[in-house]
């Protein structure tokens, strides 16, 4: 298999690990039909299970009929191994003993409706030994019921789910399932029915046999509970719904032969055959409710029509017709029924729902099974469906946390790395050159050595006096590269060798002062963040955070997001992979400026005036210089943000999307790396400052909020879910999720997520942005403190290997440092990686802290409680131990150095003549003016202490 077919593979992983969608009223149960006489594979359908009841098998349990539970003895498991069953043929709704009609007490099926006396009373059917509850396990292991280890299968409708359970439970049944139909959407106004009935048998409205029901009594399904026009609508003719229909028959007022005539895709069902949206098919009714109407068969997934009881008249015949819409078939849940008397016995077998499309599969394959003779049963087994034990995503985030943050504050001190390599590479050179034999005389031996300095920044020519007698610039990288040699801020010459071979160095400062120290420059692109920016920033978070949570504006907080990350991602992925590839395939056009305007040109359109000439002005300080690639770069970054953009807004719970997930995450990595580039921390005074009122920030407003708010929300929480889960039923959001009070639930798009794997009730494992980049900046002044360390001691003619002096070494012997027995080495990194690497590590350890405290405690918890005390105790128990605390607390001069050389007017240039050096002791500032006299005796890198004592030497 070649690597690029691996590549591929791995890049459309995280595309097939897509989850699954959720719905309002999950499915929670599964029920698997086995099927006789057969090797085929079960039937699987799902199913929702009902808040009374026996829980269900666990899913490692659905092939054993029996269990051990725990306590040494054992019993059958719930629901496994049952065979499907049909109610009493005088009771198909199971609800004659909650109209009083029976008694199933003692499994009496033959109690006919005669038994009218107690109208419903089931006070007067309970006796006191009912009020046993072992009584009802008696029952459900009588092996003389006919219902023995059966599954009754029972149509919604009539009385409540309960009822039905606990005659089912009083029958001698293992376990019910409660099956959608149309005919529980439909009733009778029975208190109607008895206003001029003069006949003995009108005592009982619901027990009429005169026929004296029509549809004027019939209580019609509910428009949009129930049915939904928009989904399919039809006309149906009068003569058609009189000759075929019957809506008014006992005891529930719908004929189950009804659904022949109401159910599938072809012109069998009356809604297809007249079809609205079908020419001549709406009989001049179609109009009623305006619109368009979708067609039935492709707009109605349920594929059943409900007449509605709405009538018009045809505009063509003149005839009556009446209207059917297309019937929702969705999940329910199976709540309790708080008017079952408490002196009852509590149902303790399991109850679940199906729909009506799945109620049609099973009844047809256990129908199909009766009729044929002499074959096995089928058999049924439920259980809850499978649900991982260990949430996977959780482990993911957290390796995608610490992978951001290591690669966001790593790249915050790139440049520094650039530059010491740069300075390795030319002295590699140099010395091999040396041992070939190809050096130059002591006249031709100065060397103008170039610096890392950022991409497309202009500089000014080298000063005369910072250039050695004889320069000779080495080759320049193209520009987007981000490597400038020849820069002309710093200069190097050869390093002089002395009398014990060891290199000497001189550092320049370009400055008309002799004695001043130079100034601390910064790079121009980033912002050095102060004890006031620390407050302020916490300040604008909270005020933001009471907007968000009082005004509940999170659309323009998802498109001031959507942009602001699509500039992200084109700076650090997309324009600098652009340009690898034009410079791999050697094409070099479309990194070349478009000289649409020179600045000469705007200048002279801005001198003129007018309005052109502002516009023309504003244009080129706004796009300045561009090329074919920077376009190219923005319209894919910006296209990418736009369908993000779209999917958020006009896909309900876009999380169950992969592409936006994806994207999301990819986005908050470009936006981390480059917050940490842009924002930097030079002191760990403000460093402590941030992170300590962040933590308590963080605390604030996730634990004291909710004691605080009207209805005890905690704002972090109700902001980060977009305001809190939706008001409306969750029924009524599976339907309509477009609808005002079903918004919400759904998190902010400023943190990474990962769905749930393998988990059908959904969720998503999530980190916010904050809990990255505000520890990160701790981080990022790590790494730059260690780079910068690095290249003072590059400079200085060392190695850039880093020490530790919390953890020295042992003595030299044998060869060899020997490492030291000091057991802190360990904590340290083993003194060779400076302080970025065990702070790295500490962060790692908090954010683990904070994921197994979440599950844990079973609530969301703020991330910053345990990263800032790991990672800036981490820090400070380090600088104490080195002897650095207070360099590093009040701002290291290393890092002041480092800028100085990178974005400053200090040069590096080495002499060799005593005369020339005496002329330029006038500019000369040494390492120790540059560091600080007294951080010799703090550098931890060998370099820079040898570069010292080069210089002592000279």
């Amino acid at each position: 298999m070649t690597p690029s077919a691996n590549l591929s593979r791995l890049a459309i992983l995280p595309l097939l690990l897509q989850p699954t969608p959720t719905h309002a009223i999950l499915p929670t149960a599964a029920i698997d039909v086995i099927l006789p006489d057969t090797n085929s594979p079960p039937i699987t359908l799902l199913a929702s299970q009902a808040s009374f009841g026996a829980v269900l098998a666990e899913y490692s349990l659905r092939f054993h009929e029996s269990y051990d539970d725990g306590g040494g003895g054992g019993g059958r498991a719930p629901g496994v191994g049952v065979l499907p069953a049909f109610p009493p043929e005088n009771d198909p709704y199971l609800c004659n003993e909650a109209e009083g009609w029976a008694d199933y007490r003692n499994n009496n099926i033959n109690n006919d409706s005669n038994n009218n006396g107690n109208n419903g009373n089931d006070d007067e059917l309970t006796n006191n030994n009912i009020n046993n509850n072992n009584n009802n396990v008696y029952l459900n292991n009588n092996n003389n019921s006919p219902y023995y280890q059966s599954a009754l299968l029972v149509p919604r409708g009539q009385c409540s789910f309960e009822r039905k359970a606990l005659s089912a439970q009083r029958l001698g049944a293992s376990a019910i399932i409660v099956y959608g139909s149309l005919s529980s959407r439909y009733s009778l106004h029975y208190a109607n029915s008895t206003d001029d009935c003069q006949e003995a048998s009108c005592n009982d409205a619901k027990t009429r046999t005169d026929g004296y029901y029509t549809l004027k009594d019939v209580v019609w399904p509910g428009d949009k509970f129930d049915y939904d026009c928009a989904l399919g609508r039809a006309w149906i003719p009068e003569e058609e719904v009189l000759g075929k229909l019957d809506f008014a028959k006992l005891p529930g007022g719908y004929d189950e032969r009804n659904d022949a005539f109401l159910v599938g895709r072809g012109e069998g069902n009356l809604c297809v055959r007249y079809d609205a949206s079908l020419d001549g098919g709406n009989g001049g009714g179609g109009n009623v409710g305006g619109g368009h109407p979708t067609p039935f068969a492709k707009g109605c997934e349920s594929q059943r029509c409900l007449v509605t009881g709405r009538n018009a008249t045809s505009s063509g015949d003149g005839g009556l017709r009446y209207e059917g819409c297309c019937a929702w078939d969705l999940h329910i849940w199976l709540y309790s029924d708080n008017s079952i008397p408490s002196t009852n016995e509590a149902v303790t077998i399991p109850a679940v729902y199906i729909t009506m499309e799945e109620a049609t599969l099973l009844l047809d394959v256990v129908r199909g099974a009766n009729d044929s003779q002499g074959g096995d049963p089928v058999v049924l087994t439920m259980y809850q469906r499978y649900r991982p034990e260990y949430n996977v995503s959780a482990v993911l985030i957290w390796a995608l946390g610490v992978f951001v943050a290591w690669i966001a504050s790593y790249h915050s001190s790139v440049e520094y790395r650039r530059l010491g390599k740069a300075l390795m590479a030319r002295r590699e050179t140099n010395a091999r050159m040396e041992r070939e034999g190809m050096g130059r005389g002591d006249d031709d031996r100065s060397q103008e050595v170039g610096s890392v300095g950022r991409r497309g920044r202009s500089r000014s020519p080298p000063s005369s006096s910072s250039v050695s007698s004889n320069p000779q610039q080495i080759q320049q990288q193209p520009p987007h590269q981000g490597v400038e040699m020849g820069r002309s801020g710093s200069n190097i010459s050869n390093t002089e060798r002395g009398a014990r071979g060891e290199e000497r160095v001189i550092y320049r400062a370009e400055s008309s002062s002799s004695s001043s120290q130079p100034q601390y420059v910064e790079d121009p692109d980033s912002l050095e963040l102060t004890a006031s920016h620390a407050v302020g920033f916490i300040v604008m978070a909270s005020t933001s955070l009471l907007v968000l949570f009082f005004f509940k504006i999170y659309s323009i907080v998802k498109i001031m997001y959507a942009f602001g990350c699509s500039g992200a991602l084109a700076q650090i992925v997309i324009h600098p992979g652009l340009v690898h590839i034009f410079q791999r395939i050697k094409w070099d056009r479309p990194l070349r400026t478009i000289e649409w305007m020179t600045e000469e040109d705007a200048t002279r359109a801005a001198l003129r005036g007018g309005f052109n000439g502002h516009c023309l002005i504003c244009l080129w300080q706004l796009v300045g210089p561009i090329s074919a690639v920077d376009i190219a770069a923005m319209t894919i970054s910006y296209g990418i943000g736009a369908t993000w953009l779209y999917v958020a807004f006009m896909i309900p719970h876009p999380d169950t999307i992969a592409f936006y997930w994806i994207i999301q995450d990819v986005f908050g990595l470009c936006m981390c790396i480059l917050f940490l580039q842009t924002i930097k921390l030079n002191a760990i005074k403000v460093g402590a400052i941030l992170l300590i009122v962040a933590f308590f920030y963080d605390i604030f407003f996730v634990f004291v909020t909710p004691l605080l708010t009207k209805h005890g929300e905690s704002i972090m929480v109700n902001v980060a879910t977009s305001g809190g889960p939706p008001k409306a039923d969750p029924a009524w959001c599976e339907k309509y999720p477009w609808d005002v009070n079903c918004k919400g639930g759904d998190p902010l798009p400023m943190l990474f997520a990962i769905p749930r794997i393998g988990d059908y009730q959904g969720g998503s494992s999530l980190l916010g942005l904050g809990d990255i980049v505000l520890p990160g900046l701790l981080l990022s002044f790590a790494s730059r403190f260690d780079e910068a360390k690095r290249l003072i001691g590059v400079v200085g003619g060392g190695s850039g290997r880093m020490r530790n002096n919390g953890c020295p070494d042992g003595a030299v012997g044998g060869g060899g440092m020997v490492k030291s027995s000091n057991p802190l080495c360990f904590l340290l990194c083993c003194c060779r990686g400076g302080y970025f690497g065990p702070v790295m590590v500490a962060y790692a350890i908090g954010l683990l802290m904070a994921n197994a405290a979440v599950y844990i405690m079973e609530m969301g918890q703020p991330a910053l409680l345990y990263l800032v005390p790991c990672c800036l105790g981490t820090m400070v128990y380090m600088g104490h131990k080195a002897g650095e605390l207070n360099d590093l607390w009040e701002g290291p001069r290393v890092i002041r150095s480092a800028d100085a050389f990178m974005y400053g007017d200090i040069s590096i240039v080495c002499g060799d003549d005593d005369d020339e050096q005496e002329e330029r002791d006038g500019n000369i500032t040494d390492i120790r003016d540059i560091d600080d006299r007294s951080h010799e005796s703090r550098m931890s890198n060998e370099g820079s202490m040898k570069g010292v004592r080069n210089m002592q030497l000279a």
